[in-house]
């Protein structure tokens, strides 16, 4: 066949092509640790407190005071993680209000570990586990309101340990309430009423202490709801080598909104094991088996009655 010139452009059936990879590390820079803020990790685990087979749904073998959810937490490090998407409504439940503050959690491959970032062991997330902010400087306060009852003597509890309040106190009457005149707060955020100052009171119709309405701010956390991408493996280029690489899990996160879901009582108690005893109640006066008196009260028995007279 004769040579001739080539005619228009030529396409040849095998073409260097280019491997495509995911750059992990700097998916991690450029999200989580440039718009990023450090987040602690509790991992969640079933507390087998005071409970005797694993259906229990009570715990008879003492009271666990240190679990929250029926949850033991444990620490497991620091990483960086960006917040996005952080919205706040009500919705009506079977208890009341219910205030589902949902997020997603933009977050890196590892811990952070000696004072660098993404470098130490891989983080592994799953549903229940609670993310504190790390940052002490950073703002996280929420604001909440409620209604509580006066109980005196003791530490009146909210919601949430109070950071500080934004209004004073009212109560049902419409009496108002200074801080550090008539109450305080405590250090573990409890409202603590003050000796020679007023105070709600007890409302003579039920017996009970009076309700008063707060307005304060707490230090907001969540929990690991949903794991929108878990396990998300890639084939990558590392190292001068092919192969298949873990990608940054993707999780959705809300904010605690029913804090005191923990049993009240003394540590001292945990894991004491209780012992009833039972006890026949004393008579209330001796009956004598030889005696064919029967004591009656008259008082029941009304003239004119059931009896025909």
């Amino acid at each position: 066949m004769a040579n001739f010139p080539p005619i228009g452009i030529q396409l040849f059936p095998i073409t260097p092509f280019i491997q495509e990879s995911f750059n992990l590390r700097q998916l991690e820079v450029s999200l989580s640790a440039g718009l990023g803020c450090d987040f602690k990790h509790y991992a969640a685990m079933p507390s087998p407190i005071g409970k005797n087979d694993r259906g229990d749904l009570r715990r008879s073998e003492g009271v666990d005071t240190i679990t929250s959810n029926g949850m033991l937490y444990t620490c497991m490090g620091t990483f960086t993680a960006t917040l996005t998407d952080n919205v706040r409504e009500q919705k009506a439940g079977t208890s009341g209000p219910l205030d589902p503050s949902e997020g997603r959690l933009v977050m890196p491959r590892f811990y952070n570990a000696n004072g660098g970032f993404a470098n130490g062991d891989v983080i592994y997330l799953a549903p229940g586990d609670r993310l504190y902010f790390g940052d002490p400087q950073a703002d996280c306060r929420v604001a909440n309101y409620q209604f509580m009852d006066y109980i005196p003597g003791v530490d009146n509890v909210p919601m949430f340990p109070i950071i500080c309040l934004q209004a004073p106190l009212v109560d049902s009457r419409n009496i108002t309430y200074n801080i550090g005149l008539d109450y305080e707060v405590t250090a573990e955020g409890n409202i603590r009423w003050l000796p020679g100052g007023s105070n709600p009171g007890i409302d003579p119709s039920t017996g009970k202490g009076r309700i008063y309405s707060i307005r304060y701010l707490y230090k907001a956390f969540y929990y690991v709801t949903a794991l929108i991408k878990e396990v998300r493996i890639t084939n990558v280029t590392f190292n001068g080598v092919r192969s298949a690489q873990r990608m940054p899990m993707f999780a959705a996160v809300m904010r605690e909104y029913m804090f005191h879901n923990q049993n009240n009582g003394s540590p001292t108690n945990q894991n004491v094991s209780p012992t009833p005893q039972r006890v026949v109640a004393a008579p209330i006066e001796p009956v004598n088996p030889n005696s064919t008196i029967i004591p009656v009260d008259m008082s029941n028995f009304i003239k004119g009655g059931d009896s025909g007279e």
